[in-house]
């Protein structure tokens, strides 16, 4: 995605989750619990770097279709904490994570999501016959 302005941020960053007794403005969890802070973006250096999520990948658009337009649609990005993003790659709708949560910290390991049925929905609904 090339435009990151801070208006898009903020929307993209209002879908993670809120956690009570925490400033939302601050932090949030992705979508596999995993720690983010709002100031860290783009940082890969901090456990609680996060970045911009394409949930159904570019790749995996159909490739008789020209309009990838719809790719960085609101509708198609999550944050999501950096080693997420990363061991995600171009799986959907499941794939693998590196990172959640114990409490107020982030902890490694391996763990298997799958993207909510009603998320799903929203992006068939997106991308229609173009998708693979």
């Amino acid at each position: 995605m090339e435009k990151n302005d801070k208006e898009r941020l903020d929307v993209i960053w209002n879908k993670g989750q809120v956690v009570k007794g925490y400033n939302e403005k601050c932090y949030r969890k992705d979508a596999c619990g995993a720690w983010m802070i709002r100031e860290k973006y783009g940082d890969r250096t901090s456990p609680f770097g996060w970045e911009i999520d394409h949930i159904y990948p570019k790749s995996k658009l159909s490739e008789s279709t020209s309009d990838v337009s719809l790719i960085d649609d609101v509708k198609n990005l999550r944050p999501l904490n950096w080693k997420n993003n990363e061991s995600k790659g171009n799986d959907y709708p499941s794939y693998q994570a590196k990172i959640t949560s114990d409490g107020n910290k982030n902890v490694e390991g391996v763990y298997e999501y799958t993207v909510n049925e009603e998320t799903q929905k929203i992006i068939e609904q997106l991308f229609k016959s173009k998708l693979c």
